[in-house]
């Protein structure tokens, strides 16, 4: 499995996206830090919040970024210095975006739900109401 996790500035966030690879399936989750986050706040997320991020559901065919299955300590960290000034990639967004969209549909029944059973409550109180006035208590 190789994971990529990527801090960078969404006017007006910190944004941290991860992306990871495996057996060919891309997957992207997204966290919003707010203020810019410390060395000390992401050893944190990485150690205590990072397994608990909510990954997109749909999996996306393809690797973000090519990896070799050579390890070279050099190679990597120069990979890494170019990656962070790369913005995330199309894919990720496009993973990002489905994701949320599928959220905010989740959302949209729940909230539809709710209202629902709120004014089937709220008619049943005005019926009791109406019943008991009528029965003259």
């Amino acid at each position: 499995m190789v994971a990529v996790f990527t801090v960078c500035f969404e006017d007006p966030f910190w944004v941290g996206v991860l992306e990871s690879e495996e057996d060919g399936r891309l997957t992207v989750a997204r966290h919003v830090f707010g203020a810019e986050p410390s060395n000390a706040e992401l050893r944190d997320f990485m150690l205590y919040r990072f397994a608990f991020m909510r990954r997109s559901t749909q999996v996306f065919a393809g690797a973000a970024r090519g990896h070799s299955a050579h390890y070279n300590p050099k190679r990597a960290q120069r990979e890494a210095m170019r990656d962070a000034g790369r913005p995330s990639s199309t894919k990720a967004q496009a993973a990002l975006s489905a994701a949320q969209s599928e959220l905010k549909a989740e959302r949209e029944a729940f909230s539809r739900e709710e209202r629902r059973a709120e004014a089937e409550r709220r008619f049943e109180l005005r019926s009791e109401k109406r019943k008991s006035r009528r029965a003259g208590h």
